[in-house]
């Protein structure tokens, strides 16, 4: 064993550095050195270049070797590799992963409401829709997230998982319509409902929201692919992906709230 094998691999990074600082000096010009012909000096820079990338390799090979042998031996090394294997074999089948929009969902619930929210009252001020956010407070007039040409929707964002977009915390009261921002890799899709009895079957899909548990107002409202081709078909909805122009979603929205 040598005494580099003994170093946590904080001071052997430590060791790594002073020591490339120490070669990386010799490269500098000694200005009380004879003066040596250009070929020469070339020369050495060259050898002294050869030598820095050298050791500089011959250290990497050797962090890396130490680091591994860390991860290995400790208790949280061993915890660290236990989750690398748990997580890789989730991203197998997660079909977000390597994709543009895989920072959506990568999201935590609460930012994650937010997408359809933002991504509604930008549409409304690009196409000049007139939109008036409630923000993070709750209306006095009902439950709802913005009023779009004075009308109060509910905008509920979902992303897909499990072959499914789930809708949480709809309520039968405090709206006017309900506007679905559905967010897959690809892009997604928008659905607007003028606001239905909850406790019956859609028309168009032919579904009931789900009561919650221990709730009496509560519902819960899963969509799927075919969900969204019936909407789609019976005008109530608009699929959009990297082609989609803004303004084909705002007169959307325009034809539907009205």
């Amino acid at each position: 064993m040598t005494a580099l094998d003994t170093l946590s691999p904080l001071d052997l990074f430590k060791v790594m550095r002073s020591t490339l600082e120490e070669i990386e000096m010799r490269i500098k010009p000694d200005i009380n050195k004879v003066p040596i012909s250009r070929s020469e000096m070339e020369s050495e820079l060259s050898a002294v270049k050869a030598e820095l990338s050298r050791v500089k390799a011959e250290l990497e090979t050797y962090k890396a070797v130490k680091v591994q042998q860390y991860v290995t031996n400790s208790a949280y090394g061993k915890l660290k590799e236990i989750g690398d294997e748990l997580f890789a074999t989730q991203n197998e089948t997660n079909v977000w992963r390597n994709t543009e929009l895989k920072s959506i969902n990568e999201l935590k619930p609460d930012p994650a409401g937010k997408v359809g929210e933002e991504f509604t009252k930008e549409i409304c001020r690009i196409c000049n829709i007139k939109n008036e956010s409630t923000g993070d407070t709750n209306s006095k007039d009902g439950t709802y997230d913005q009023k779009i040409k004075d009308m109060k929707v509910e905008i509920k964002t979902a992303r897909l998982g499990g072959n499914k977009y789930q809708h949480e915390t709809l309520k039968k009261e405090g709206c006017d319509y309900w506007l679905f921002v559905d967010c897959h890799p690809n892009g997604g899709c928008i659905t607007i409902l003028p606001r239905f009895d909850l406790t019956k079957k859609h028309p168009i899909t032919g579904t009931t929201p789900s009561l919650r548990k221990g709730t009496t107002d509560v519902y819960k409202w899963d969509f799927t692919e075919n969900h969204h081709n019936k909407f789609v078909a019976n005008g109530a909805a608009i699929l959009f992906d990297k082609e989609t122009k803004i303004s084909d979603l705002g007169d959307f929205i325009r034809s539907k709230i009205l």
